[in-house]
């Protein structure tokens, strides 16, 4: 009895019209349910690289972080006396000190790399 009923479903479902909507939603849902689970671990990720970078930070040697907080004030002090807009004066290297960095490099005739290299702390007065 269960077979003579099973039959009939079976060609219901294996119909064009039937079978390829319900795969259709089964792989969306599927792709659905990746997409999430993607999600979930790259927030775990980020989250777990973001306590080893405070670690890190926190192990760092304070007298290399004050000497390298030093010369980038003394960077951009120097490229805002050339006319350069390099941002606001804290401690980390943003897109508009790079950009003024590139700038002032390729004015120079240095190689443009956008970050303060010797040759370019030589240009700017900074380092000798």
């Amino acid at each position: 009895m269960i077979a003579s009923l099973a039959v009939p479903q079976t060609r219901r479902l294996t119909r064009p019209l039937v079978f390829f909507p319900v795969v259709a939603g089964l792989a969306v849902v599927m792709v659905f349910g990746i997409i999430e689970t993607g999600l979930a671990l790259t927030n775990r990720w980020e989250q777990d690289l973001m306590r080893r970078m405070e670690y890190y930070r926190a192990q760092q040697p304070q007298v290399l972080t004050a000497r390298y907080e030093e010369r980038l004030h003394a960077v951009r002090a120097a490229l805002k006396q050339r006319g350069y807009n390099a941002g606001p004066t804290d401690a980390v290297m943003g897109p508009r000190t790079a950009q003024a960095l590139r700038s002032f490099q390729q004015r120079e005739g240095l190689r443009v790399t956008g970050r303060p290299d010797s040759a370019t702390l030589t240009a700017l007065g900074v380092e000798q």
